[in-house]
C-alpha cells in the first residue's frame, strides 16, 4: 500500500468489517467469511498489540 491509512481509519474499517460478516446468520456463513472474520480479528487485536507496544 503506496498510501497506509492511519491507525484508526484501519482500526475503524477492520471492525466494520467484522461486525458486518458478524452480523450474518451463523448458518449462512461460509468457510471462506469465516476465515476472514478470524483473520480480521486478528489484524485487529495485533494493530492493537503494535501500539501498546509502541510499534505504531
Amino acid at each position: 500500500m503506496d498510501n497506509p491509512l492511519p491507525y484508526k481509519q484501519q482500526q475503524d474499517c477492520i471492525l466494520h468489517g467484522i461486525t458486518q460478516i458478524a452480523s450474518i446468520d451463523p448458518q449462512e456463513l461460509t468457510p471462506e467469511l469465516r476465515l476472514i472474520e478470524n483473520n480480521m480479528a486478528m489484524a485487529f487485536y495485533l494493530n492493537v498489540w503494535m501500539l501498546n507496544r509502541g510499534l505504531k
